[in-house]
């Protein structure tokens, strides 16, 4: 593969023209190709490194090496091609090319011989490296300087990296190396060395709306400035991906395209029911939520665009709140709306939602409603449980009847026998609470547990629902407290392994805080195995565990027809 060839190969298409006029054999380009930058005063958003380019070019003081990292979109190889033709220019100013002379018409023509671009993706290997070391020594066929731009360079094997060090360290003097990557962390950290390093930033909107008002003027499209905005909003400061956008809408609704076709175009349409969902979130209305997560099904949105434009809203109520308006880059109608809000809301209410929306976790490719939901049952779930264990209560309303089969009579009536129920003493009030005995069945609770201390750890789960899920999620149903003794707290799991995963996994200190926050004093956790007590007795298990509960509470069997 030589020089020309690759030139030749890779150098196909014209770069595009100035503002003042799109270049010869430029029609039917797409827009991002025909409007690629000329001069570094027409890249968006790249000050800095525009104007050190520029001065290294007037001072002659260009390096060997550069290295361009950041987003896709952001100006990596259209820097490295009018670096290529800046330095070649016979008569620029101010380190700017001049557009006019021979050898940047020939670059703007795509046919320079001195300017090789090469996908480092498709040329990976060593044996590719090889092939550019042995012609990066022949000298410039027009131009001074040769320049080699190797794109994605992250992509080159280990080997490729290694064949390339030695002559990116000691280039000829007539060669200059551009390599660009979007992920600098996996270029070998010898080859990042060797070069300036350029990190270049996602381009600002305000940046991206001028450059397609620019091109929108040019090309005669009628866009108005809202949908310039919507459009580079949704690039995500990618000058590229707004550039295609234009065009995509241009060419399925015409120059002339409203705001609404903008945002119909590019799947940007503002759904008003998002903030009417934030809203019943942070009224804690369940039912309308849920209505209207079903009718956003029904109507084919996608869910997981719908769930960010929730997040998208609770956010400018946050900032809203907090005097941050400034930070809010939304739609105007979403912004009314958070104005018209943001004074009637709390700020922990917006903050627990937001976290509530803005954690869902969309498995799978999934986009249907389930996740919505359960982030909203979840929230209102979270504010409405009580913090405060049920009292045990006995009710005067007659014993409970029921049916059994009657294969289980002659067991059920021989246990039944056998059980002795304490009756209700007359002067004790319907709904008194009372203390279960010692030998009941249907909880073992230590006697050196106060009262209210019973539901200790569901008091302490409740809190770490939000701060420590994982913790919460270990003592949800897996142990109990055995005793409270001053300083010291014993906790029973009932099976080994939530016990081994308390214990192996760093988990101590953090309950040691959470149970001393609950309790208002410190104390130590102690952690031991614990497991529930099962009923051994052909008795016990006659009849099935709900018969038997029910026997427990004072029922009574009744046969079939009575």
């Amino acid at each position: 593969m030589g020089d020309v060839t690759v030139a030749l190969e890779t150098n196909t298409e014209p770069h595009g023209g100035s503002l003042g006029g799109a270049p010869a054999g430029s029609a039917g380009q797409v827009l991002y190709r025909k409007w690629r930058p000329q001069s570094f005063a027409e890249v968006a958003g790249q000050e800095v490194v525009t104007r050190t380019l520029r001065n290294a070019i007037a001072g002659g003081r260009l390096a060997h090496a550069y290295l361009f990292c950041g987003p896709r979109g952001t100006g990596k190889t259209t820097l490295g091609r009018l670096l290529a033709k800046a330095a070649n220019c016979e008569a620029s100013e101010g380190g700017e090319p001049c557009n006019q002379c021979s050898s940047c018409v020939a670059f703007i023509d795509g046919r320079a011989m001195d300017f090789v671009e090469q996908d480092a993706a498709s040329h990976n290997s060593v044996d590719d490296i090889r092939q550019l070391r042995e012609n990066v020594v022949l000298t410039p066929m027009a131009g001074r300087r040769k320049v080699y731009l190797l794109d994605e360079v992250h992509m080159l094997s280990k080997q490729a990296e290694n064949a390339l060090l030695k002559t990116l360290e000691e280039p000829p003097p007539h060669i200059i190396f551009v390599l660009a990557t979007t992920d600098p962390q996996k270029v070998t950290a010898t080859i990042i060395s060797r070069c300036q390093r350029f990190d270049l930033k996602r381009i600002p909107m305000a940046a991206v709306v001028g450059r397609l008002a620019e091109i929108c003027r040019a090309e005669g499209f009628a866009l108005e400035q809202v949908s310039l905005e919507e459009i580079a909003r949704a690039s995500t400061g990618s000058l590229r991906d707004a550039i295609n956008a234009l065009e995509q809408v241009v060419a399925y609704y015409g120059p002339n395209a409203s705001v609404e076709q903008v945002r119909d175009a590019l799947g940007l349409g503002v759904d008003a029911r998002s903030s009417d969902l934030a809203r019943a979130a942070l009224a804690g209305d369940l039912a309308d939520g849920l209505r209207l997560i079903a009718a956003v099904r029904d109507d084919g949105v996608d869910m997981k665009s719908f769930a960010s434009q929730v997040v998208r809203y609770l956010r400018g109520l946050l900032l809203a709140r907090a005097g941050a308006a400034e930070a809010l880059d939304l739609p105007q109608e979403m912004v009314v709306a958070i104005y018209a809000q943001s004074g009637t809301v709390d700020d922990a209410a917006v903050a627990g939602a937001l976290r509530a929306f803005g954690t869902i976790e969309w498995r799978d490719g999934s986009t249907g409603p389930l996740p919505l939901e359960l982030a909203l049952i979840g929230l209102l779930e979270g504010r409405t449980r009580s913090d405060k264990p049920k009292p045990l209560a006995v009710s005067r309303a007659p014993a409970p009847q029921f049916t059994v089969p009657a294969a289980e009579m002659d067991t059920i009536e021989t246990t039944v026998a056998t059980t002795t129920v304490e009756p209700v003493s007359p002067d004790r009030d319907a709904t008194e609470e009372v203390t279960p005995p010692p030998n009941s069945e249907l909880r073992d609770t230590p006697p050196q547990i106060a009262r209210g201390e019973e539901d200790l750890v569901g008091r302490v789960r409740l809190a770490l629902k939000d701060s420590d899920k994982q913790l919460s999620a270990l003592l949800n149903g897996s142990c109990e407290v055995r005793s409270v003794d001053g300083h010291s707290v014993r906790l029973g799991f009932y099976h080994t392994f939530h016990l081994e995963r308390i214990e192996s996994s760093g988990y101590q200190q953090r309950l040691n805080d959470a149970f001393t926050k609950e309790v208002g004093h410190p104390v130590t956790v102690k952690c031991e195995h614990a497991p529930r007590a099962k009923p051994e007795t052909p008795q016990t298990r006659a009849g099935g565990h709900l018969v038997q509960k029910a026997r427990e509470m004072g029922a009574r069997a009744v046969p079939r027809g009575e």
